[in-house]
């Protein structure tokens, strides 16, 4: 009797159990592959991304921009014209003989603008856009790690397919709580495609890759907000209180004011111009009416300012912080890069070694099953040659998926993926 005859029993058990879903069907893969092809139902890839819109987080991002965005319209909306209505009344009683007893009233409307490119509210509409700008810029690096998330947790529940089914089960949860959808047992039928490398050497990525990125660019936005900060500073200290004041109205004999009165004042510090139209209601004119024009300044020089002197000076250090934050997060991005440039290299590499094996594993199963049509080998030879060929073909397809989240991870780091819902990354 030949050797391979006197096998043991249970390797043969064991054997035929792992022989089983080669007997019944072809591979979870193919069988995905061939649903997507023959355009049958499951949650693709594509399904998962065009529910993004509807996750907790991708609408929280939402939220927080359009938080940012109505900061900005209420600093806008301080620029705007500020008009205001009044009226006054005024009674005067003698106490003692001989004394004059009357009343006025008056009412009155006000308008005032920001004139003056230095006035406190430009500062104020400066930063917001600023901020709205980091704003944009954190929801999209928000949106894409969302994709990224989604992505990764997609393949990951797709691997363990053949795993157990507890892995399984949570793998799925974690995608669809992500996504904030029920859990779904639909097959996960969309395979990695095939990404292409980014052109170009490791320094050329870097260097075109680092301007790209969402925190860079956030802390150069901060490094101007700083700057704009110590220019407000800087012209509050150093510009006078200073206002200038012109009125026009009518007087009756008794002082009081009789017929429409109109003023205006422009306070140089504050950068404000406002104007403001009277016209008495009581007591009636006696007397002839004349004209008074009056006119008015006032100016104060800071002299010695420690508040004023200390908020440069603070905002100063804010500036050299954020200075130095760019030159942190410029090197730390150059170092993601690279370390992501070198997880692409080392996901190629695997890659090519397994499917180097897998090519040996085929060429081993056609010899197997040929010495067993010439009466060289048995059936437990050909079925231990395909499950070689099961194990490599598995290792290649976790090498692509790898290599594909690989690929994902080097063009986020490169601030190339695109925050927009829906779509294949």
């Amino acid at each position: 009797m030949s050797p391979n005859r006197k096998r043991a029993p249970g390797a043969v058990v064991v054997l035929a159990l792992v022989l089983v879903p080669f007997l019944l069907g072809p591979p979870a893969r193919a069988q995905a592959s061939t649903q997507t092809a023959s355009g049958s139902s499951g949650f693709t890839l594509d399904d998962a991304l065009a529910a993004l819109p509807r996750a907790p987080g991708w609408q929280k991002a939402d939220l927080d921009y359009r938080s940012t965005a109505d900061a900005l319209a209420a600093a806008q909306a301080g620029a705007d014209l500020q008009i205001s209505a009044g009226g006054s009344y005024n009674r005067t009683d003698s106490l003692g003989s001989g004394g004059r007893n009357g009343s006025s009233a008056r009412l009155s409307v006000s308008a005032s603008a920001a004139v003056l490119p230095w006035a406190p509210v430009g500062a104020s509409i400066a930063n917001a856009e600023t901020s709205l700008q980091v704003a944009a810029l954190n929801r999209a690096d928000a949106r894409v790690a969302l994709r990224l998330t989604v992505v990764q947790q997609y393949y990951a529940a797709q691997a363990t397919m053949a795993q157990a089914g507890t892995a399984l089960d949570l793998d799925r949860r974690a995608l669809f709580d992500t996504l904030g959808l029920p859990v779904s047992d639909a097959p996960l039928a969309t395979p990695p495609p095939q990404a292409a490398v980014p052109a170009g050497t490791v320094d050329a990525l870097v260097g075109s890759g680092v301007a790209k990125r969402t925190d860079v660019q956030v802390a150069q936005l901060r490094l101007r907000q700083a700057q704009q900060a110590l220019s407000a500073s800087s012209a509050q200290r150093w510009i006078p209180a200073a206002s200038v004041n012109l009125g026009v109205a009518g007087s009756d004999g008794t002082g009081n004011q009789a017929g429409l009165g109109v003023s205006a004042g422009l306070d140089l510090q504050k950068g404000t111009l406002t104007g403001t139209a009277s016209y008495p209601v009581a007591p009636a004119p006696t007397g002839a009416v004349s004209t008074q024009l009056s006119i008015g300044a006032s100016l104060s020089i800071p002299l010695d300012a420690p508040l004023s002197d200390a908020a440069i000076r603070s905002a100063r250090t804010s500036l050299a912080s954020a200075a130095a934050a760019l030159t942190a997060t410029e090197r730390s991005a150059a170092l993601d890069i690279r370390q992501r440039y070198a997880a692409v290299q080392a996901s190629q590499a695997s890659l090519a070694a397994d499917r180097a094996s897998q090519d040996a594993a085929r060429q081993a199963l056609a010899t197997a099953r040929a010495r067993y049509a010439a009466g060289l080998a048995t059936k437990l030879d050909v079925g231990d040659a395909q499950v070689a060929a099961l194990q490599a073909q598995r290792s290649v397809d976790a090498d692509q998926n790898a290599l594909y989240l690989a690929l994902l991870q080097l063009r986020n780091a490169l601030g190339e993926l695109d925050a927009t819902p829906g779509g294949t990354p």
